[in-house]
Parts: C-alpha cells; sequence; structure tokens
C-alpha cells in the first residue's frame, strides 16, 4: 500500500495536554552504563526509538514529546553505546548484544513488554533486528527513512565509500563510530538484520525529496523501500512530502501518525 503523507493531512493530528512522567538515567547494562530517557505512559504498550548512525536521542526532541501525548504509551529515546551519554562499552560489542542489553534494560525498568519499535536511518537495521530477536515483544515497526540490506545490495560498494574513516579515534563517540564501521557489513548481511522474512506489521516512511544526489543512487533507496513493503501484506509504504532524510526533523507527524496507526490495529 502506498500513501502520500502531506503536511496538511497531518495538521489535523490533536495531542492530549498531560505531560507523561519522565525519567531520565543512566543503567548499569554490565559492562558500561546506558542513557535512557521514559516518558511514563498508561497504556500497555511500550515505544522505543533507534537513532540513526552516530546520533543520540536528541534528535527524537518533539518526536517523543509528541508520542508520550498522543498515544499514552511509554516512549524511551536512549543512546547507543559511546553516543550522547551512554559509556562506550567495549571494543568488541555487536549490534545483537546491543539489543539484548537493551531489553534487559526495558525489563529492570518496567516498562510495558508489548513494543512497536521506531528506528531511523541506520536505527532502521536496529528496529528490525529487535523484530527477529524478539518477535513476541516487538507488535510493530516504524521504519524512517531506513537503511537496510535492499539497498546495500543494490549498491554495490557504495554505503562503504560513505561512512567516516577514523584512524585515530580521539573520542568516545569516535571510538563508537569506528566500531559501528567495522560491524556493519556483518550486520547487513546477517539474515536477523533483514525484513526479508518478518513477520511483523510495519510502515516504511521514505522521503518524498531526493537528498542522495546521485540519481541512481537516490532511485534505489527509493526502490529498496518499495521492495521492503512488498514482502508482506500487512506492510505499507509512505511518502513522506516536505522532507528529506531528516524526517524526524522536518515532519515528525507523519512518524506519529504511522505509529499511532499501529497502535490502533496491533497493539494490545
Amino acid at each position: 500500500m502506498l500513501i502520500h503523507a502531506s503536511a496538511l493531512l497531518f495538521a489535523s493530528i490533536t495531542v492530549a495536554s498531560k505531560p507523561a512522567a519522565i525519567l531520565d538515567t543512566l543503567l548499569d547494562v554490565g559492562s558500561y552504563h546506558l542513557h535512557l530517557v521514559v516518558y511514563r505512559g498508561t497504556k500497555p504498550v511500550t515505544i522505543v526509538l533507534e537513532s540513526g548512525g552516530g546520533a543520540t536521542l536528541d534528535g527524537w526532541s518533539g518526536v517523543d514529546t509528541a508520542l508520550a501525548r498522543r498515544t499514552g504509551a511509554t516512549v524511551v529515546a536512549y543512546d547507543r553505546a559511546g553516543f550522547g551519554r551512554s559509556e562506550t562499552g567495549p571494543a568488541d560489542l555487536t549490534p545483537q548484544e546491543q539489543v539484548r542489553q537493551l531489553d534487559d534494560a526495558l525489563v529492570r525498568l518496567g516498562t510495558p513488554p508489548a513494543r512497536i519499535v521506531v528506528g531511523h536511518s541506520y536505527g532502521g537495521v536496529m528496529a528490525v533486528l529487535q523484530a527477529h530477536l524478539d518477535p513476541v515483544k516487538v507488535r510493530g515497526l516504524v521504519l524512517v527513512d531506513p537503511m537496510n540490506a535492499r539497498f546495500v545490495a543494490a549498491t554495490g560498494d557504495f554505503v562503504y565509500s560513505t561512512v567516516p574513516r577514523i584512524e585515530h579515534p580521539a573520542t568516545r563517540r569516535d571510538s563508537a563510530l569506528v566500531r559501528m564501521v567495522a560491524g556493519f557489513d556483518a550486520l547487513i548481511h546477517d539474515p536477523v538484520a533483514s525484513d526479508s522474512g518478518l513477520h511483523v506489521p510495519m510502515v516504511v516512511l521514505t522521503a518524498g525529496e531526493l537528498w542522495w544526489g546521485k540519481p541512481g543512487i537516490d532511485r534505489a533507496w527509493r526502490a529498496a523501500h518499495e521492495a521492503m513493503v512488498r514482502e508482506a501484506p500487512d506492510r505499507r509504504l509512505v511518502i513522506v512530502e516536505g522532507s528529506k532524510h531528516q524526517i524526524p526533523e522536518r515532519r515528525p507527524d507523519a512518524i506519529v501518525s504511522a505509529v499511532v496507526s499501529l497502535m490502533s490495529r496491533h497493539a494490545p
């Protein structure tokens, strides 16, 4: 299913006036401390926000509070290891281990087990990984202009030419970027990072404005998102008009609408 999301359409979304209770915490997950911000809700659902590669939870500013107010669910934004206020953790820390540590943190914080995971860019791969590793808890995915295995396969070495090359890491963020880049190839070729064969309701938001600056790459980006939704009947594609890649900043309303639609159909 293909939908165009215009600003006019989503201007009618209303939000509740009561703010959620907020917990800002550093939690020991074994080998480092993980920074999480939790907006406690009343609905039996947790919305988990997965940031893009190298980004922090600040990238969800405005989206997190809008989701909490609009849905009544518990909303969790966090900094992956080495980014924002989270400690770096071991040099060999894998995305799979990070997903398991996040799950443990969410359980310890007493968040509702039923989850909708929202992932932007690289965070889309992490969201898919969560769904594969914990299919009972993850009830839906909202993938926001997501990086994905189909695009990498279609464009050869292109993605690898765009990643940062840091020979001498000087900061926690540098070290985390080096680890992320080093592990990307193994992650993107791991079946648990692919949407193929994944049985979970999904909304894919794709940028309405071209942003790669290379016609062939832009076509491959959109084609990959279109292929993702053709994989299973319970998926739909939303073209987010008026935005390039930074949909959380430019069109947070489109993300809120996608989450609301999943909650109305699939969440408890």
